[in-house]
């Protein structure tokens, strides 16, 4: 087999538009069947015999086939579509199980009954398979199934998921489902953004990450969807998709659109638009910051053609009604700028920017939604509504003059208690992003915010607090660690302003620090070592969105 791309310590084997996945999860010691339906569930171990013995299995994943070696054995398995897994054997037995109804309902066909995760039909192709019940008092008993080869010393199997009522589907041979699987992830990876050749090696990994972590419409999930992951980051919180959107504008435009569009068909009466959702659950609970109007502009520049006048119509209303919710509901009487009731709503959760409490006016949000009125007033005027278009405009002039003059201290933004008014200094990364503005700022505030956003440089990339901050902590998730959508605002804000070179060194160090870590949740500002769920899609998409960039300077400066 090819040399392994990725280890399923870290990086789930799945297939896209599945909700499946073969990995080895956290605090555990063997490769487990898994599915996402509610959260990251755990179905049952996957274990090799030898010698009627467990034992542990030399690993090897490609994005189209794991194996599994021990000796002369080896079992491989593949997915032949996003609800059935393929796998066969030879030299080695397998057995799996757990607490399950179990049943054998015909001389090939053994039945997995996982509740509220589905059923899962496993039919022997070749070989058989010997159901072991461990406990036979129990209504959910362990019950472990024991694959053996045929007279050739081989076996085969199908696992089919299902929910009510299994139906067989057409079998094609292993080496069929290989190479489709194949041939779809090949086809993927040509759409994505083009990188340098250092960078080829990280952009197929981040590249598989986004492509298997996508899953099929399932009830809630109303398109498909690409999870933050599929390890237990298994959800979508409505500010990370905006950043797989823009990754996928270009090479997959349908996919990107789908993105946005799943927040839109949740979107609430009010106009909020859900914190987190999965196939069983959406929740209002918290916010995010708004991202979606800069984010679907960006989309914009990058799609190959304009997308229908009816998602167009759709996405404007939409954000329109985003942008509407956080003046009107998130504003205290006679303030200019809105406010955020927790760290959660910012997407930045334990940001020491919030150490003094709630409801906090941020710049960040402010500068945020001043691009969203500005992108609404493009949009608005690209519908032939020339007359919101100019009612937008004035909005975001308005927004931006507040956040000038409640939140500007002369060479540097503060936040500012809701309450009371009174000023909160942080060295949180948050008060310099209104970089984003770029062009729309005087010269002199660019300057300041440019030298603040260097005291946050590591030889990694941007900490999200600075490293000689008490409050600083290695691993402290907002309070330190180097994240992927702090850092391409930074990087887009900086180019805005024209200071393309300091762009350029923290696009180059983020890159450089996906090629050596993965695309991990978080990193360590100061070793680039990774930090939480190891398979992050906006990592994934924000090291492509950089690697593409990185080449196009490369191209300008030769």
């Amino acid at each position: 087999m090819e040399h392994s791309l990725f280890d399923v310590r870290r990086v789930p084997f799945s297939y896209f538009g599945s909700w499946l996945s073969l990995r080895i999860p956290e605090r555990e010691t063997e490769l487990h069947f898994c599915n996402y339906h509610g959260g990251a569930n755990k179905l049952f171990p996957v274990q090799v015999l030898s010698g009627g013995k467990v034992v542990r299995p030399a690993i090897s994943a490609q994005p189209w086939v794991l194996e599994l070696r021990h000796g002369a054995g080896r079992i491989e398995i593949c997915f032949a579509s996003t609800r059935t897994v393929r796998m066969r054997g030879q030299g080695l037995k397998l057995q799996f199980g757990g607490k399950n109804l179990t049943y054998r309902v015909g001389p090939n066909l053994v039945t997995f009954n996982k509740p509220h995760t589905g059923r899962y039909q496993v039919e022997m192709l070749h070989g058989t398979m010997e159901v072991q019940r461990l406990e036979p008092a129990q209504p959910l008993y362990p019950t472990v199934g024991v694959v053996s080869p045929a007279a050739d010393g081989r076996w085969e199997l199908a696992i089919d998921q299902y929910f009510s009522t299994w139906v067989r589907p057409p079998r094609k041979s292993f080496d069929d489902c290989v190479g489709a699987s194949k041939r779809s992830f090949h086809a993927f990876l040509k759409t994505m953004p083009a990188s340098r050749p250092q960078d080829a090696k990280a952009r197929t990994l981040a590249a598989y990450i986004v492509w298997a972590s996508t899953v099929e419409p399932c009830m809630l999930i109303t398109r498909p969807t690409v999870l933050m992951s599929k390890n237990w980051m298994c959800k979508v919180w409505s500010w990370d998709q905006c950043f797989n959107a823009m990754a996928l504008a270009k090479g997959q435009p349908a996919l990107a659109l789908d993105q946005m569009l799943i927040l839109v068909d949740h979107q609430d009466e009010f106009g909020a638009y859900p914190d987190a959702i999965n196939d069983r659950l959406a929740h209002y609970n918290f916010s995010k910051p708004p991202v979606h109007g800069w984010a679907f502009s960006e989309m914009l520049k990058r799609m190959p053609r304009p997308p229908s006048a009816k998602v167009m119509k759709i996405m404007y209303r939409s954000l329109s009604r985003q942008a509407d919710w956080w003046m009107t509901h998130r504003r205290m009487p006679g303030a200019l700028c809105p406010y955020y009731l927790h760290g959660n709503d910012s997407g930045w959760d334990n940001s020491t920017m919030f150490r003094k409490g709630v409801p906090l006016v941020a710049p960040d949000l402010a500068a945020l939604l001043v691009l969203q009125m500005g992108a609404l007033a493009e949009l608005a005027s690209k519908l032939g509504r020339e007359k919101e278009s100019s009612r937008w405009k004035t909005r975001a002039d308005k927004l931006y003059d507040g956040l000038m003059r409640e939140l500007w201290r002369g060479d540097h933004f503060v936040a500012r208690l809701g309450l009371d008014g009174t000023d909160v200094e942080s060295q949180s990364l948050i008060p310099w992003l209104p970089v984003i503005l770029g062009k729309r700022l005087p010269v002199e505030v660019r300057v300041a915010l440019k030298a603040g956003i260097e005291t946050h440089l590591t030889r990694w990339g941007l900490a999200t607090e600075r490293v000689d901050s008490p409050f600083y902590k290695t691993d402290g998730y907002w309070r330190g660690p180097i994240w992927a959508p702090s850092t391409f605002l930074a990087v887009t804000g900086l180019d805005r302003c024209g200071f393309t070179a300091l762009a350029d060194t923290i696009a180059e160090r983020f890159c450089r620090l996906c090629a050596q870590s993965g695309f991990a949740e978080n990193f360590d500002a100061v070793t680039g070592a990774p930090l939480r769920d190891p398979a992050y899609t906006w990592t994934a998409s924000v090291f492509l969105l950089l690697a593409e960039r990185m080449k196009k300077r490369k191209k300008r400066k030769e």
